[in-house]
Formats: C-alpha cells, sequence, structure tokens
C-alpha cells in the first residue's frame, strides 16, 4: 500500500503529525504490548498496521516521502474546491491551482499542511489582512476553512503569470522601461495597502505576478504583512536581500519599509547588485535618483505618502526619461 492514500499512519500510533521520534517509537511500543498477537489474539492485522507506521515515520527519509504524499491535495475535492495541481511548495504551505465545482472559476489554495498552531495564524493572519480590500493588483480572499486534520486553507483569486522573479531570471535583467511601468503599478498597490492600514512587509521579486499582455502587475503573498502595525509590533519574517534594516533589526515595520523593499526590487531587476546597492549606470539619471531615495538605510530619511505621491512621481519619470506615460504594451522579452 502506497504510504498516505488510504491508512494514517498518524492515526494508527495516535500521535501528532509535528510528534517527535521519541514520542512516535514510545506510542509505538505502548500500542504494540495491547495488540502483539502474542498477548491479543486476532490482532494482528493491527500489530501489523503498527510495524509498517513505526517504520515509515522513524525513518527521517521515509517519513519525509510519505508526509509528501500525505498531504498532497492534487486530485481531491475539498468543500466547493477542486484541486488541479500544485503550483509551489513554501515554508508555510504549499500552494495550489483549482476551481470552484459547481462554477468551474479558477482559484489559488493555500495549504497549511503541518497542521501546526503557525500555519494557522499566518494563514489566517494572511486572510485578514486584504479580506475586504478589493484592488486590480491585489488578490482577492475566496474563503477560509479547516480540513478533517485540522490543517487550514486559504482560497484566493487565482492570478495568471510568471513572477518577476521568473522574469529577471529568464533575462538577467529588464530595460529601464519595463522596470518604470512594472514600479509604478507596484506603488498604486501599495498606496492602496497603505492607505488601509496594511505593511505588506515582504516585496520581492517573487510577490510579484506580472501579466506581460495587459501590463497589469498584482501584488501577492500577505504571510507576513502586519495590519495598523503599533511600536510593539514585530516583524514575523523577512526575505534579508530585500528587507529594510529596520526590519532585519526587529524594529516595527512602517510603510516606508515596503518602500526599501520595493527599491531593491527594482534595482536586482534592472540588473544591479542588491548587496552593493549600486544601480547600473545605464539606468537614467531620475530613475536612479527614484531608487536611491527609496533604499536609504535611515528610516525618516525615505518618502513617504504625505509628503509625495510616489506613483505621480514614477509616472513623471517615464514622460521626461521615455517620452510617455504609456508604455503602449512594450513587450517583455520571453513573455
Amino acid at each position: 500500500m502506497k504510504p498516505g492514500t488510504k491508512v494514517n499512519y498518524y492515526d494508527v500510533l495516535e500521535v501528532s503529525p509535528r510528534a517527535r521520534p521519541e514520542v512516535i517509537s514510545a506510542a509505538y511500543k505502548v500500542l504494540m504490548k495491547l495488540y502483539h498477537p502474542d498477548v491479543n489474539e486476532g490482532k494482528g492485522d493491527i500489530a501489523q498496521l503498527l510495524n509498517e507506521a513505526s517504520g515509515t515515520l522513524l525513518n527521517p527519509a521515509s517519513r519525509a516521502d510519505y508526509d509528501r504524499d500525505r498531504s498532497s491535495l492534487e486530485g481531491k475535492i475539498i468543500k466547493d474546491y477542486r484541486v488541479i495541481k500544485e503550483i509551489a511548495d513554501g515554508g508555510f504551505g504549499k500552494t495550489y491551482y483549482g476551481e470552484h465545482v459547481m462554477l468551474g472559476a479558477p482559484v489559488c489554495l493555500k495549504h497549511g499542511h503541518y497542521v501546526s498552531p503557525q500555519d494557522e495564524r499566518i494563514l489566517m493572519e494572511e486572510a485578514a489582512s486584504i479580506w475586504d480590500l478589493r484592488h486590480y493588483s491585489i488578490p482577492t480572499m475566496r474563503d477560509f476553512f479547516k480540513l478533517e486534520d485540522g490543517s487550514p486553507v486559504l482560497v484566493m483569486s487565482y492570478v495568471p503569470g510568471p513572477t518577476l522573479g521568473r522574469i529577471i531570471e529568464k533575462n538577467k535583467k529588464l530595460d529601464p522601461e519595463n522596470v518604470a511601468w512594472i514600479t509604478e503599478r507596484s506603488l498604486n498597490a501599495l498606496k492602496y495597502l497603505h492607505y488601509n492600514g496594511v505593511v505588506h512587509g515582504d516585496v520581492k521579486p517573487q510577490n510579484f505576478i506580472v501579466q506581460p499582455d495587459s501590463h497589469m502587475v498584482v501584488l501577492v503573498d500577505y504571510g507576513l504583512s502586519l495590519i495598523r502595525p503599533s511600536e510593539n509590533s514585530s516583524s514575523k519574517g523577512y526575505t534579508p536581500m530585500f528587507a529594510s534594516p529596520e526590519q532585519i533589526s526587529g524594529k516595527p515595520l512602517v510603510p516606508e519599509s515596503d518602500f526599501y523593499s520595493l527599491g531593491m526590487t527594482m534595482l536586482y531587476a534592472l540588473g544591479g547588485d542588491p548587496l552593493t546597492r549600486r544601480v547600473p549606470a545605464d539606468v537614467p539619471d531620475s530613475l536612479c535618483d527614484f531608487i536611491k531615495k527609496l533604499i536609504v538605510r535611515d528610516v525618516i530619511q525615505r518618502p513617504n505618502w504625505r509628503k509625495e505621491d510616489l506613483a505621480e512621481t514614477i509616472s513623471n519619470i517615464r514622460q521626461k526619461e521615455f517620452g510617455r506615460r504609456r508604455s503602449g504594451m512594450k513587450p517583455i522579452p520571453g513573455f
């Protein structure tokens, strides 16, 4: 029998999926005393299952394979959704492409398959951060529920398209005009989020989905977002290459923290080195200056919405440097 297809070995051993090997071993010994054929005649099938379960879960490699197979939702129908394929596997769970069973509408499902309080808290906070927000550059929250094993599932609108990270990986760098319109779309999303009290907290190339044909940009993954952070709020995590100095040092996040991360994302997209923070020489001066003021280390010295509408600023830069505020659906190479 393939692990995870019919039998839940954790249930067989009466332990949590997060149980340590020592706990699993202890549970096995206790249960075998009850169900060993020499002690309890006619219970040989249970003893065999106990042996299978302990043999699988006490071997690190086989347990990893078992957990991976067991946690997969591919091909299953959960609540009102048909799970079609896995599209990502991250530290907080797996992400799937699926569809509403009755409507056939595409959805994105995030599953906290480790069944831990941390998974549940992260997904709940992600849902809460943008549950009532509606913006063309923000995914729409659809549903939140738990499976029978207690693992949480967050359902949101499915946004097709490559991530900015994937685009950069393929092209190595983007030309300044493409980076400028992507930045303007991103700033419009951040302006809306910040106005509604949400700091994204994890702005990076992998969290921007770009739709080259329509020139739309969607900011995704709100697992590290904070709602109306206070001086007592702390970061829930960060990506070192793109995180602001205050985030890395554990200080409270503010909207300007997202600006720093966006500036580093722009630099990276242009082919610059985030470690040295040097902007490539072929970048127009006004765009270079714009990036530099976003990535100032002192958060107080960065621009803020009260003093400057950054979306308008980048629009003016586009007019000055490229002679137009609209890019005319300028293609992105390879996409």
